[in-house]
């Protein structure tokens, strides 16, 4: 049988929500997102825009991500051939459950709104959580709240908010202080970004405050970001930022955007989870890297890239913090830190190590930051 590329295109574009329905895969759902319970890092955006006219999904501890026929793939384990056998084959009962299906079709970009995520005192919940079960600092928490990083919503979750370089609010992230496995999955609690925050950005902090960081240090949530500094802010003089990715793979574009509205550090530090999801979030990082010093500015060729993972033992920085007293850290080049970790994963045999100059037309993005980082 031969298939059009129009015709697959529309076969691999089909509903992933209406596909879990017909499978009986369970998924919790908040707003248009979606969580499956036997695997809580992979989510379905159901969102359907003039960007994104189709249904996707991202499994954050594996780093992929895509449509109804990668979902086959991923999820299913199916190789191409049988995936696009399997989408002809439930086309029309998934075209029949879909227009059963309400959908949310967003026809412009949605406004983050302050007034949605305001806060409230006391702030028992989020600090007894922060604090007892994730083993934050008190202090490090109090300091938070009092300078506006952190407040309590009204529903008792921690809201960690996102400013600009202007000290503008423009977002924030969620986070659960009530333990429910069964509404929540493995995590067990709330975890989302506010709606309309801004793209491409994160929570942020800085030690030792200055307009340029001599370090950028990331991670892939606000938790992590205090759980390093809490453990190893101390040890060094100089300015310091932390940055927060709100994710790994899919999310490594923000590096590039905050460092061309904050500066450009000494030295970039990833500091990702210990899974497949962090380690093929810093091969992608890495080739932003490279791009970035292909453009030849001074400041750009002179930033040193290291990796600072915790422990493999531990998935990230506040597991580490929460169940060991060894606060040692392991810093890497790139190239000791893909050769000690490459063997690790299934998917190794993919992983890439991303040395090459980047072409421009690869990567838009950075265009509309190369102004701002050469002045």
């Amino acid at each position: 049988m031969t298939v059009t590329a129009t015709k697959t295109d529309e076969l691999c574009r089909q509903s992933i929500q209406a596909y879990l329905d017909l499978k009986g895969i369970p998924y919790t759902q908040e707003d248009h997102y979606l969580r499956l319970k036997d695997h809580d890092s992979l989510v379905v955006d159901t969102r359907v825009t003039p960007s994104k006219p189709y249904e996707t999904f991202y499994w954050n501890s594996r780093g992929v991500g895509g449509n109804l026929f990668h979902f086959l793939h991923q999820y299913e384990g199916l190789d191409s051939s049988t995936a696009m056998k399997t989408l002809e084959k439930i086309r029309p009962a998934l075209s029949r459950h879909e227009k059963n299906m309400s959908r949310v079709v967003e026809s412009k970009p949605r406004v983050y709104e302050q007034w949605r995520w305001r806060g409230r005192q006391p702030t028992h919940a989020s600090f007894d959580y922060l604090t007892k079960t994730r083993k934050l600092s008190p202090k490090l928490i109090q300091e938070m709240y009092k300078a506006g990083l952190l407040r309590e919503l009204r529903n008792g979750d921690a809201f960690f908010v996102w400013y600009d370089h202007q000290h503008k609010e423009v977002g924030g992230d969620e986070q659960g202080t009530s333990i429910n496995h069964q509404k929540f999955g493995k995590r067990g609690t709330r975890k989302k970004v506010a709606w309309g925050a801004k793209k491409h950005f994160g929570f942020h902090f800085s030690v030792n405050f200055g307009n340029q960081p001599e370090r950028l240090y990331v991670f892939e949530s606000p938790i992590d970001a205090l759980s390093f500094a809490q453990m190893h802010a101390k040890e060094y003089h100089g300015k310091q930022r932390f940055l927060s990715l709100n994710g790994s793979g899919s999310k490594v574009e923000t590096i590039t955007k905050f460092i061309g509205e904050f500066g450009v550090p000494k030295e970039l530090h990833l500091g990702l989870d210990t899974d497949l999801g962090g380690f093929n979030g810093v091969l992608k990082a890495k080739q932003q890297v490279d791009w970035l010093k292909s453009l030849n500015i001074p400041a750009l060729n002179d930033m040193k890239l290291v990796i600072d993972q915790p422990d493999h033992k531990y998935k990230d920085w506040n597991e580490q913090l929460q169940k060991n007293q060894d606060k040692s850290l392991h810093q890497q080049s790139f190239e000791k830190f893909y050769q000690e970790n490459k063997n690790r994963f299934i998917d190794k045999d993919k992983a890439k190590v991303h040395t090459q100059k980047q072409s421009q037309n690869q990567s838009p993005m950075f265009k509309s930051y190369t102004h701002a980082m050469q002045h």
